[in-house]
Protein backbone atom coordinates (compact mmCIF):
# COMPACT_ATOMS: atom_id res chain seq x y z
CA UNK A 1 0.00 0.00 0.00
CA UNK A 2 1.32 3.29 -1.01
CA UNK A 3 0.51 6.80 0.77
CA UNK A 4 2.03 10.62 0.49
CA UNK A 5 4.08 11.73 3.31
CA UNK A 6 4.99 15.08 4.91
CA UNK A 7 8.30 14.90 4.45
CA UNK A 8 10.59 17.68 2.27
CA UNK A 9 14.23 17.56 0.86
CA UNK A 10 16.14 20.87 -0.01
CA UNK A 11 17.34 21.25 -3.50
CA UNK A 12 20.83 20.77 -1.99
CA UNK A 13 19.22 17.33 -0.65
CA UNK A 14 17.99 15.91 -3.92
CA UNK A 15 21.21 16.99 -5.88
CA UNK A 16 23.36 15.09 -3.31
CA UNK A 17 21.25 12.03 -3.56
CA UNK A 18 20.84 12.22 -7.63
CA UNK A 19 24.93 12.15 -7.55
CA UNK A 20 24.77 9.03 -4.92
CA UNK A 21 21.47 7.39 -7.13
CA UNK A 22 23.82 8.17 -10.75
CA UNK A 23 26.96 5.81 -8.58
CA UNK A 24 24.17 3.24 -7.70
CA UNK A 25 24.11 0.70 -10.30
CA UNK A 26 20.28 -0.64 -9.42
CA UNK A 27 17.61 1.19 -11.18
CA UNK A 28 15.18 -0.58 -8.79
CA UNK A 29 16.83 1.16 -5.46
CA UNK A 30 14.68 3.13 -3.16
CA UNK A 31 15.84 5.62 -0.85
CA UNK A 32 14.63 4.79 2.37
CA UNK A 33 14.44 7.42 5.51
CA UNK A 34 13.53 5.97 8.65
CA UNK A 35 14.38 6.23 12.53
CA UNK A 36 15.53 3.60 15.55
CA UNK A 37 15.90 4.18 18.68
CA UNK A 38 19.33 5.03 19.86
CA UNK A 39 21.37 8.38 20.15
CA UNK A 40 22.46 10.79 22.82
CA UNK A 41 18.81 11.95 22.53
CA UNK A 42 16.68 8.69 22.28
CA UNK A 43 15.89 8.55 18.43
CA UNK A 44 18.29 8.64 15.57
CA UNK A 45 17.70 9.00 11.94
CA UNK A 46 18.46 6.56 9.23
CA UNK A 47 18.95 6.92 5.73
CA UNK A 48 19.32 3.77 3.18
CA UNK A 49 19.50 2.45 -0.56
CA UNK A 50 17.18 -0.13 -0.31
CA UNK A 51 15.98 -2.72 -3.15
CA UNK A 52 12.35 -3.07 -1.86
CA UNK A 53 10.48 -2.42 1.46
CA UNK A 54 7.68 -4.92 3.15
CA UNK A 55 4.50 -3.95 4.75
CA UNK A 56 3.17 -0.54 4.45
CA UNK A 57 5.04 2.51 2.87
CA UNK A 58 4.72 6.09 2.41
CA UNK A 59 6.06 7.07 -0.98
CA UNK A 60 7.11 10.74 -2.83
CA UNK A 61 8.63 10.65 -6.18
CA UNK A 62 11.82 12.79 -5.77
CA UNK A 63 12.45 13.10 -9.51
CA UNK A 64 15.03 10.10 -10.28
CA UNK A 65 14.56 8.66 -7.41
CA UNK A 66 11.62 7.20 -5.16
CA UNK A 67 11.88 8.32 -1.04
CA UNK A 68 10.11 5.52 1.02
CA UNK A 69 8.98 5.66 4.90
CA UNK A 70 7.64 2.93 6.46
CA UNK A 71 4.32 3.90 8.12
CA UNK A 72 5.27 3.43 11.46
CA UNK A 73 8.30 5.62 11.28
CA UNK A 74 5.79 8.77 10.08
CA UNK A 75 4.26 9.76 13.63
CA UNK A 76 8.27 10.49 14.08
CA UNK A 77 8.91 12.36 11.10
CA UNK A 78 6.07 14.33 9.54
CA UNK A 79 7.19 17.56 8.74
CA UNK A 80 10.92 16.89 8.62
CA UNK A 81 13.47 18.72 5.98
CA UNK A 82 16.20 17.00 4.68
CA UNK A 83 19.12 19.57 3.70
CA UNK A 84 22.16 18.54 2.82
CA UNK A 85 25.30 21.02 3.95
CA UNK A 86 28.37 20.45 1.41
CA UNK A 87 30.68 23.14 3.17
CA UNK A 88 34.28 21.87 3.40
CA UNK A 89 34.35 21.43 7.01
CA UNK A 90 30.86 20.60 7.98
CA UNK A 91 29.94 18.51 5.23
CA UNK A 92 26.61 16.02 5.24
CA UNK A 93 22.65 15.64 5.39
CA UNK A 94 20.87 18.11 8.10
CA UNK A 95 17.34 17.00 9.79
CA UNK A 96 14.93 19.84 10.84
CA UNK A 97 12.35 18.02 12.55
CA UNK A 98 9.55 20.29 13.86
CA UNK A 99 8.27 17.17 16.26
CA UNK A 100 11.90 17.15 17.64
CA UNK A 101 11.62 18.81 21.29
CA UNK A 102 15.22 17.94 22.17
CA UNK A 103 18.26 17.33 19.60
CA UNK A 104 21.77 16.29 20.45
CA UNK A 105 24.79 18.65 18.87
CA UNK A 106 25.75 16.37 15.60
CA UNK A 107 21.52 16.84 14.64
CA UNK A 108 21.38 12.75 13.73
CA UNK A 109 19.03 11.97 17.17
CA UNK A 110 16.36 13.53 18.78
CA UNK A 111 13.77 13.16 20.92
CA UNK A 112 9.82 13.62 20.59
CA UNK A 113 6.80 13.77 23.23
CA UNK A 114 4.87 10.42 24.17
CA UNK A 115 2.62 9.15 21.96
CA UNK A 116 -0.07 9.65 24.09
CA UNK A 117 0.75 13.29 23.69
CA UNK A 118 0.82 13.54 20.31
Amino acid sequence: MEFCMEITLTDKAIKQFDQIFAKNSDPDALLKIGVRNGGCSGMSYTIDLVKAVDGDVLTKEMGNFKLVVEVEHEQFIKGLVLDYNDSILNSGFRFSNPQALETCGCGSSFSIKKSEEN
